[in-house]
């Protein structure tokens, strides 16, 4: 045996995962943790933990000396990375290595060479692997716009150095290329620590295809068949499932084949996903590789009754594979949801708070670090859990996540629950039709993704703010509450009743709501369950989840929808209309203020790009807003702000 204690160099669900794992197989465990999870769940299951630095992943779980100490001192003799963070940094792997540790991966030349995605393509060209058509190792940006006016638009950008939609851009024409490229290089240096891009041609109608793959250090190469990852955001995964609607058992095998022959050109030893883009005529291409555990992972164990972690371990430990690629089984149907703090309604932009309650939902595997009280930071990824189902059809799995979505309660920040339920449920989905622009041709403002809060909801959040239930669990013969749904931004100031018959009437005062807009809601019936609240109105129970968050501030989840609700201070004047024409530009999510691109006394126009916020692996470029002069800054590069923070002021 190589090793008999592990440090898991990473945090939340996937650092609970690898734990678990290694239980089951004997092993010490050894977490690690920054000043922001020093309470986590996964410090706490560990045998060991140590602290490795302040909050932000730099100065934590991408500090290669920091966590290689905390090895020497816990008596770890192996380090898994997990995803994200370390786990495809070839220097890291080298370090562990060298310091004569066993890293759970293949080795830092593998890592290094499939993590350039220019000399990945390269490699595995020789290898007879189909690659998506590009250009690769140019520096200039005036050859890289030739360039792409050689291949034809529309093209991407991508990151040489890495992976996971950082650094990806879609330009359709020399103009937007020339806006795209310091922003792509930009971010891949941030995240990766080099400004190398490659250019692709984008194939638009596409499927996002992976193949699992197993390999040993005695030769044994597996492929465990393929996951479609189709529908995403922003380039970044949020469905997975399989087998894909799109791929028929022939081509299965013939990318199987394909991806087998790939890891014994380079000598891959692991856990690895190689990923494909298949096109409508069914051609695919490669794109990249990540040597690593996918984040997706457990649907290629729910569908094999494969655990790729502890083979991982094995592995790691020098066992061969006592697996033949005729011994793989796939059974049944398998999907995977990516829950996650963002708001879909708004462009899908990270959402931090912390989690007031936590309800998991039964009936399927769900891997998450989340609990009650969790605070949820912009220094690391949004994701906060994964749902997981396992049917034998397609359909079973479509309805049990469906019902976990509604089942489940996640209060006190924003999530994409209710935008992943719709998502499923959608016809395209449900055809099996999902390609990787899907999400680009929906209006995400429309009636089919925004859910406006139900006479439930707003009953629950009126009786919560007037602070039912009182003594004896009743109410007050008379009270009022300014209820603000931070949702759509419609303040409502409501008057609670007692009437005769004994219900009660939540009605809008007159001339405090819009016209076309009032509320008028009769409860029957009310009371409370286990933390939720039950409420009949006008004949209908419905039970609601409830949390409060002070006096003030009501979170209300209804099926997978969920607001926030605020008791409203002021109804007029909002500080951004300001006399004079001001207007104050306000921050759309929490994070850190990478750059400001503009001065006092700058004239700007309306979509004149002022400054550059980072949040949860996501750069977003912040446009004035409104024509005008900025008339004061009220950040700099380099500091933390939080949603709805002043940024600057543009005097119009």
């Amino acid at each position: 045996m190589r090793f008999d204690t592990l440090l898991v160099a990473n945090r939340g669900e996937i650092a609970l995962r690898v734990i678990r794992a290694a239980r089951g197989l004997g092993l010490r465990t050894v977490a690690v943790y920054s000043d922001a999870d020093a309470e986590s769940r996964h410090v706490r299951e560990a045998d060991m933990a140590v602290h490795i630095g302040a909050s932000p992943a730099q100065a934590s779980y991408r500090n290669v000396e920091a966590i290689l100490r905390a090895c020497a001192r816990s008596g770890a003799q192996a380090v898994h990375p997990g995803y994200g963070f370390l786990s495809e940094n070839a220097e890291f792997a080298r370090a562990v290595a060298d310091a004569g540790l066993t890293f759970v991966g293949p080795s830092a030349e593998v890592i290094a060479l499939m993590g350039n995605k220019a000399r990945a393509k390269e490699a595995l060209q020789r290898a007879d692997v189909p690659t998506v058509p590009g250009a690769q190792g140019i520096s200039d940006d005036r050859e890289l716009s030739a360039r792409a006016r050689a291949i034809g638009y529309p093209v991407l950008l991508k990151a040489a150095a890495g992976g996971g939609g950082r650094g990806m851009r879609l330009a359709h024409d020399d103009a937007a290329l020339a806006q795209a490229l310091p922003l792509a290089r930009s971010e891949a240096l941030g995240a990766f620590g080099s400004d190398e891009l490659i250019l692709e041609k984008a194939i638009l109608a596409a499927r996002h295809i992976e193949i699992q793959v197993l390999c040993d250090e005695h030769g044994n190469v597996l492929h465990l068949g393929e996951r479609d990852c189709s529908l995403q955001r922003r380039y970044q995964k949020l469905v997975e499932e399989s087998p894909s609607p799109a791929v028929p058992p022939e081509l299965r095998e013939r990318m199987g084949a394909v991806a087998r022959r790939a890891c014994q050109a380079i000598g891959y030893v692991g856990a690895g996903t190689l990923e494909f883009l298949l096109d409508e005529s069914g051609d695919f291409y490669f794109m990249e590789m990540n040597t690593r555990l996918q984040v997706e992972h457990g649907v290629t164990e729910l569908l094999t009754g494969i655990d790729l972690v502890q083979w991982q371990l094995k592995v790691a430990q020098g066992e061969p594979l006592t697996l033949r690629q005729e011994d793989v089984q796939r059974r049944g149907h398998a999907m995977e949801l990516r829950v996650c703090a963002e708001d879909p309604a708004s462009g899908f932009v990270p959402q931090v708070g912390s989690v007031l309650r936590w309800v998991e939902p039964s009936g399927l595997r769900v891997d998450t670090a989340l609990e009650d009280g969790l605070e949820i930071t912009p220094h690391y990824d949004s994701m906060l859990a994964k749902y997981l189902a396992w049917g034998e059809t397609r359909e079973e799995c479509i309805r049990k996540l469906t019902r976990a979505c509604e089942d489940g309660g996640l209060l006190g920040v924003r999530s994409n629950l209710h935008f992943l339920a719709r998502a499923i449920n959608h016809p395209d989905f449900l055809e099996g039709g999902v390609t990787t622009n899907f999400l680009a041709g929906q209006d995400m403002a429309s009636g089919h993704w925004r859910a406006e809060p139900s006479e439930h909801a707003v009953a629950a959040a009126a009786l919560a703010l007037a602070g039912w239930p009182v003594a004896g669990g009743g109410l007050a013969a008379a009270g009022e509450v300014a209820l603000d749904d931070a949702s759509d931004g419609k303040p409502k100031l409501l008057r609670l009743s007692r009437e005769a018959d004994g219900c009660v009437l939540v009605r809008a005062w007159e001339g405090h709501v819009a016209e076309g807009d009032s509320v008028q809601i009769r409860i029957d019936a009310m009371h409370r369950h286990e933390g939720d609240m039950v409420l009949v109105v006008d004949g209908l129970r419905r039970s609601l989840r409830v949390a409060m968050a002070g006096l003030g501030e009501a979170w209300v989840q209804d099926g997978a929808s969920a607001w926030r609700f605020l008791r409203a201070t002021r109804f007029a004047g909002r500080e951004d209309q300001q006399a004079g024409q001001a207007r104050l530009l306000r921050a759309p999510m929490s994070g850190r203020v990478i750059s400001v691109d503009v001065q006092d006394g700058d004239s700007v126009t309306a979509q004149q790009t002022v400054l550059v916020l980072e949040s949860m692996k996501m750069e977003m470029s912040i446009a004035a807003g409104a024509a005008g002069m900025v008339a004061k800054l009220a950040v700099a590069a380099g500091d933390q702000v939080s949603t709805g923070q002043a940024l600057m002021e543009v005097q119009q």
